[in-house]
């Protein structure tokens, strides 16, 4: 009589051991996991910041000057004094009826060319102002398609440990755009404006938010008039002065602190609040501005206005200097290397900076 041997199983213990010993290796190994693909994201945004830095040096180097930090051609004021029309972005005009001449863009838009965006740099229509280049756009003849330029996602100007994409109906809804229905075109790297206020927040209620959120391009009394006992908090005063602004026109030369030593570029505040004016965001490559121009006047991470720099990175920013180069900075920075690392031509060291 053949005897038929049986098999031994895992015991429900056994089985429950092993479990819990692959449960604990996944725990183990999950923060690893998630810490390289944060380094992995920090890395390509790293490479994000070069690419935009190589392509203002590739500007500068011809047209002798850095691209201006946005244009505008009709200005308002407050009772600090002028500032950029925030109607000029966002009024859309007839074709051929820009009487105004408005323009409202960014410094972003003319270094199009030098990031392999010369076909759509090719489709914007310099006659018409940002709000009209979005909602008209331009046929283009090839494809029989419709471009609409500053609604075009560009990936190097998404941060990817933040988002690949505008997030316009989601995390970021609240924040101001040029047009309310915009869903694509987002940034989250601007150029540094100085180590002072940057943008009046006055109360406008013919603006979509009823603030006016525009960067402030004093005459030089009404700069003079904000001045005491020799300083002024405006990033336009010689204390505070950065490399953009309205209209601007800085070349390498006129940084005389150093290239090594003042910042170009920086990752940028963006708030998901709808309230209070301060922490509102605004969104937009193509929109001269709040959405592509920071200050150095708050630390870092600091969440108090939204002009200052920040990131989705654990405990750090990354800047590019005027040099080229790209620097991690702690978000604990002294304040004052801070401002200093912001504007231009103060005259005073940066002590102790060597990055992150």
């Amino acid at each position: 009589m053949k005897r038929t041997r049986r098999q031994r199983g895992f015991t429900l213990i056994e089985l429950l051991v092993v479990i819990a010993i692959i449960a604990l290796l996944i725990a183990l190994l999950l923060p690893a996991v998630q810490r390289a693909r944060e380094a992995a994201r920090r890395s390509s945004c790293q490479n994000n910041l070069k690419n935009i830095a190589l392509a203002l040096h590739n500007y500068h180097d011809s047209h002798r000057t850095l691209p201006p930090g946005q244009i505008n051609r009709t200005f308002v004021t407050d009772n600090i004094g002028r500032y950029a029309n925030p109607a000029e972005a966002r009024f859309l005009h007839q074709v051929d009826q820009n009487l105004d001449q408005f323009h409202g863009t960014s410094w972003v838009l003319h270094i199009l060319p030098m990031i392999d965006e010369a076909p759509l740099y090719n489709f914007w229509q310099f006659d018409w102002n940002v709000r009209t280049n979005g909602d008209r756009g331009f046929a283009n003849l090839t494809t029989g398609d419709v471009v609409f330029p500053p609604k075009t996602d560009l990936e190097v100007f998404y941060c990817p440990s933040r988002r690949s994409s505008m997030k316009a109906t989601s995390e970021y809804s609240t924040c101001d755009r040029v047009n309310v229905n915009w869903t694509s075109g987002g940034n989250d790297y601007a150029g540094c404006a100085g180590s002072g206020i940057v943008f009046s927040d006055a109360t406008d209620n013919t603006q979509p938010t009823g603030f006016a959120r525009q960067t402030y391009a004093l005459t030089p009394s009404q700069l003079q008039a904000t001045v005491v006992n020799g300083l002024s908090p405006f990033t336009q005063h010689s204390f505070h002065i950065g490399i953009f602004g309205v209209n601007s026109s800085t070349s390498f030369r006129d940084i005389s602190d150093g290239t090594s030593n003042v910042i170009m570029l920086s990752e940028r505040r963006m708030f998901a609040n709808s309230s209070p004016n301060e922490r509102v965001s605004s969104d937009g490559w193509a929109w001269g501005g709040p959405s592509t121009l920071f200050s150095t006047r708050f630390a870092p991470h600091s969440r108090e206005h939204y002009d200052e720099a920040d990131s989705e990175h654990d405990g750090i920013v990354q800047v590019a200097l005027s040099d080229g180069s790209v620097k991690l900075i702690s978000v604990n920075i002294d304040l004052r290397t801070w401002q200093n690392l912001g504007n231009m031509s103060q005259g005073s060291p940066v002590e102790n900076f060597s990055g992150f």
